[in-house]
């Protein structure tokens, strides 16, 4: 679903601010933009939020403001500095690559910096103030989930609400088509006794094709339970999105069969109608956990 949450902690002085923006999305995916003294943590901070958040595309950004005596004190590795160089020159040798190196090859490599042995500490002491911040920013990214939740709900309900009509409807239309089916058949029938070649076997297959082909019955009773059970899920307050991607699979194969059945213009128009309604409902289930 989509969102945006802000979560800000302070502590010594130091303010951590995190901002998560949510978009669509069937699995939990996270993309962490995090300052350079905490890159550390990434790890963390990226599983503590998988632990939270069960699905969306999430755009996490964290910022750190803190007193200048204590920004984080980097110093760069010569010896690893000079071999990452070398290997490069190997490399660009043995590919034979005309471009000479840079200082932008040079610093892609973020392993030739580290940091200060007391800024290792320090990081451990902002790492209570970055999971607050995180914490924060989740939970109002969740308020406004439910909130968007809440409107999605209430038009789940609408359109529930217009397929159970429609399937009255053809419930009715269904039986209104027995007599004229009936009639047909018997004139079938009385083709067939007129004719020399009657077969016995062969009308009974033809009533019992005919009595499969117009009974709708269970598709519609079938129907009604899974729009039960969608209603039944809306009102839990755990995840339930794949449970409805569930529900909606079953009802369209109940559609469908219906309107195989069918061979009536109008029951036929009235599963175009379903169809359309249920894919609106699919299309915004991929919105809900």
């Amino acid at each position: 679903m989509t969102g945006f949450g802000r979560g800000e902690a302070t502590e010594n002085g130091t303010t951590v601010t995190t901002e998560i923006r949510s978009v669509n999305n069937r699995f939990c995916e996270v993309s962490l933009k995090l300052p350079q003294q905490i890159q550390n943590l990434e790890n963390e901070v990226r599983e503590y939020i998988q632990r939270n958040v069960s699905r969306g595309k999430l755009h996490v950004m964290i910022r750190v403001d803190e007193p200048v005596a204590s920004t984080a004190k980097l110093h760069f590795d010569r010896d690893a500095a000079q071999q990452y160089i070398t290997m490069l020159e190997e490399l660009r040798y043995m590919l034979r690559i005309e471009e000479p190196l840079n200082l932008d090859h040079v610093l892609s490599n973020p392993n030739i910096f580290k940091l200060a042995d007391d800024q290792l500490e320090r990081i451990e002491r902002l790492r209570p103030v970055i999971i607050k911040s995180v914490e924060l920013a989740i939970s109002e990214l969740k308020k406004m989930r439910i909130q968007e939740g809440s409107h999605l709900k209430t038009d789940f309900e609408k359109r529930l609400e217009y397929i159970d009509e429609v399937v009255e409807i053809i419930a009715v239309q269904a039986k209104e088509r027995v007599p004229e089916a009936r009639t047909k058949m018997l004139e079938r029938v009385s083709t067939l006794l007129d004719s020399d070649t009657f077969d016995k076997d062969r009308l009974e297959l033809e009533i019992a094709i005919l009595a499969d082909k117009l009974d709708v019955t269970e598709e519609l009773v079938r129907l009604a339970s899974h729009t039960k059970f969608f209603r039944d899920a809306l009102e839990n307050g755990d995840s339930v999105g794949r449970k409805l991607n569930f529900l909606i699979q079953e009802m369209h194969r109940e559609i469908n069969t219906i309107g195989s059945k069918a061979s009536h213009s109008g029951i036929s128009h009235h599963v175009v109608q379903l169809k359309e309604t249920l894919e609106i409902i699919r299309e915004q289930v991929q919105n809900i956990e």
